[in-house]
């Protein structure tokens, strides 16, 4: 695999998780957008990990930290609902999408200047 293409990976597996989130403030939502969304989520975030490991990532702990506390957040926020009523949906819409962003700009564009200083590929 070439660096374009780890990039490009990554860049299109972040498009999947905001086309979920679109998903989940639909008017009609099937339940299964939640697990899809919860599953999509934790192989991105498992791909991402295996890829740092293999790079040596410096920052590795840093990135993993924050991938477990999304995973703690969103199970807790699937786990004390039982209903995937409107007030939940605009939770995890909105918690979504400032915690993808923020996580996108932060630290996977520090993972990406260091995909493209690194003399490993």
């Amino acid at each position: 695999m070439t660096l374009t293409s780890e990039l490009i990976w990554q860049d299109q597996q972040h498009q999947v998780l905001f086309e979920l989130i679109d998903e989940i403030k639909a008017e009609q939502v099937d339940v299964s957008t939640f697990t899809r969304l919860h599953d999509y989520a934790d192989h991105h975030f498992c791909l991402e990990e295996a890829y740092m490991q293999a790079l040596n990532y410096p920052d590795f702990g840093v990135h993993l930290q924050a991938h477990n506390k999304f995973r703690a957040e969103l199970k807790k926020m699937l786990d004390d609902h039982h209903t995937y009523d409107v007030q939940l949906r605009d939770m995890l819409s909105d918690f979504l999408t400032e915690w993808l962003k923020r996580h996108i700009f932060g630290v996977d564009k520090k993972l990406e200047t260091y995909i493209m200083e690194s003399k490993v590929k």
